[in-house]
């Protein structure tokens, strides 16, 4: 089954045991995210239209220009457009990510984790808020 994730994640961990660091292993499987997402600002005068048109419930390019962004990286520290370097405001993740089948039987519990995210973090997957801190 095709998932698409809104914002910040390193990876998804299905398990049937507690957290522990992820790792592969005979009851946990790990699927690592990291790699090039789809990234865009809200660049908008009050820095909520991606609230308001809703980015989260579309393909990210649907809202205008993406550019590819590395995961996991610093958008201030990757990009030479001064515009998007001194942002400051919502910065906007997507990636297009399988899941195993197995994953879907209504007992794996499915874990996502991260190793970093700004200090306000909304996750949306497939258009459903998961999380925010």
């Amino acid at each position: 089954m095709g998932f698409s994730c809104w914002m910040f994640l390193f990876s998804v961990i299905a398990t049937s045991n507690g957290i522990l660091f992820p790792k592969d292993s005979p009851s946990r499987l790990v699927k690592d995210l990291n790699g090039v997402w789809h990234f865009r600002v809200d660049d908008s005068t009050s820095r909520n239209a991606s609230f308001e048109e809703k980015w989260y419930s579309k393909p990210l390019a649907a809202s205008g220009q993406v550019i590819k962004m590395p995961v996991p990286a610093s958008f201030n520290d990757i990009t030479s457009n001064s515009s998007i370097r001194d942002f400051v405001g919502w910065a906007w993740y997507e990636r297009n990510f399988w899941v195993p089948s197995t994953w879907l039987d209504g007992k794996t519990r499915v874990v996502l984790r991260f190793e970093s995210a700004h200090y306000h973090t909304i996750v949306w997957v497939n258009g459903v808020q998961v999380m925010e801190h």
